[in-house]
């Protein structure tokens, strides 16, 4: 009797092994790799590997690639940057990748510093913990920033994505739209008939009610844990609806990346506006972006050489 209570114990230990391994992997295949991938392949780097990470937005995944800058200037670096990876997230982004790889530097890509937004919507937080390992920084992000009712679907977005075995393909057994080193490339090109409009470089405005506290955040985890930190901004148009409501509320975003700047000289970090560096970096209207927020991949090429060239990236 007691060697077939221990069998069952033991089998339906088994099974439960089984059925989480099952999970795990299918949460792997069904989830979309253009908005997991970049944490899946983090989450399988050998530890301690990467000498860079960077945190921000698509617009700085856009602008760099990883994969030049290590085949034409030997920098090892990661892109961890996620669509609508808010600076709350950007903080938990930067806690996992000190855990993981604890790099020697991190750099962060400001942009949703002007929208002053704890997130965008489940749906794109998505981009940010999907295939994110069940880590520490997890946890945290989890509990600040997603309701509770809501959290499952993000420890298991199997939940959602289980619908999507008739969409199923060989990308989602693969993970390839995503390079070893987190980079995308987009070849699409979008002709830019205006050019970006700049405010004057002294002209300020406050950041949303938040946004410092969590850059503070931000500058003190990478302190504590002796990691250089550098800030930047990509530049980038208004909104596909271009008028004046549009200018307007660049200009405004602009203003308060000029008050970021000042953040980072009174903390002596390193910042870049490369809103101010136009010019230099060389872009063209017709053929380096892919639509009014985003490079394509000759604009991405153009903007990595350049960043790397003039040792912002490094």
């Amino acid at each position: 009797m007691a060697k077939k209570v221990l069998r069952n114990i033991v089998l339906t230990i088994i099974f439960i092994a089984i059925l989480c391994f099952g999970l795990f992997w299918l949460d792997r295949i069904f989830l979309l790799k253009d908005t997991g991938g970049v944490q899946l392949r983090f989450s399988s780097l050998k530890r301690d590997s990467v000498d860079t990470v960077f945190v921000g937005t698509s617009h700085l995944f856009c602008g760099i690639d990883p994969d030049i800058l290590y085949e034409e200037y030997g920098i090892n670096s990661f892109m961890l940057a996620t669509s609508g990876q808010t600076l709350p997230m950007t903080y938990y982004a930067t806690m996992e990748a000190i855990q993981y790889q604890h790099p020697k530097r991190i750099i962060f890509e400001v942009c949703y510093v002007a929208n002053g937004l704890i997130t965008i919507s489940n749906e794109m937080s998505h981009y940010f913990f999907d295939g994110m390992p069940n880590c520490e920084a997890k946890k945290l992000a989890l509990e600040e920033l997603v309701a509770k009712e809501d959290r499952i679907y993000f420890y298991l977005p199997f939940g959602i994505y289980h619908t999507r075995w008739k969409e199923l393909e060989k990308k989602d057994f693969l993970n390839d739209e995503v390079s070893e080193r987190g980079g995308v490339h987009f070849a699409r090109t979008y002709n830019m008939t205006s050019d970006i409009p700049l405010v004057h470089p002294m002209e300020t405005e406050e950041m949303p009610e938040g946004m410092e506290e969590w850059l503070e955040k931000i500058v003190a985890l990478c302190k504590e844990n002796q990691v250089e930190l550098i800030l930047c901004v990509a530049p980038y148009n208004s909104q596909y609806e271009y008028d004046e409501y549009t200018i307007e509320d660049l200009k405004r975003s602009e203003r308060v990346f000029n008050t970021v700047g000042d953040f980072a000289a009174e903390r002596g970090l390193e910042w870049h506006n490369l809103f101010y560096e136009l010019d230099e970096i060389g872009l063209d209207n017709a053929t380096d972006w892919m639509d009014t927020q985003h490079l394509n991949q000759n604009g991405q090429a153009k903007f990595t050489r350049y960043m790397a060239e003039q040792g912002y990236v490094r």
